[in-house]
């Protein structure tokens, strides 16, 4: 146990710093080194620069041009969008291209890895299971 412990201490520790070229060994909040070298920016994953490049009405047109939906309604289930909450915006973790806008319930359906093929198998899964219970007389 105290293994793990030191081991997620030296784990902050080691956020606390940053390693210029030269070798040495710099305190985050120093943005240059002795040598000249600026302190490198903070690497985005490919998924996320959407959300970081693309605003909004990016996506807004984007659920029109692909859902065909004008004003700001879920582009899975239809859901017009509330007065105090945006719809979440809605991109592919694989390629990071934006996919349009989805409601919070839709978007955490959604799981990151899903593809095309997965959510057919997910369907044609649940399409046997709801079979079988008809079959038996126990309908949901």
């Amino acid at each position: 146990m105290g293994q793990v412990v030191r081991s997620l201490v030296a784990d902050r520790m080691s956020r606390r710093y940053w390693s210029c070229r030269c070798g040495n060994r710099l305190e985050r909040t120093r943005q240059k080194c002795e040598c000249g070298q600026r302190r490198p920016k903070a690497r985005v994953p490919k998924h996320a620069r959407t959300l970081r490049d693309d605003s909004y009405e990016v996506y807004k047109t984007v659920n029109e041009t692909i859902h065909g939906i004008s004003d700001e309604s879920c582009g899975c289930c239809g859901k017009p969008r509330s007065q105090e909450r945006r719809h979440d915006r809605d991109h592919d973790h694989r390629t990071g291209n934006p996919r349009g806008l989805a409601c919070h319930i839709c978007n955490r359906v959604m799981v990151r890895e899903l593809t095309l093929e997965r959510a057919q198998a997910i369907v044609d899964y649940l399409a046997r299971v709801e079979a079988h219970y008809q079959q038996q007389g126990l309908a949901s």
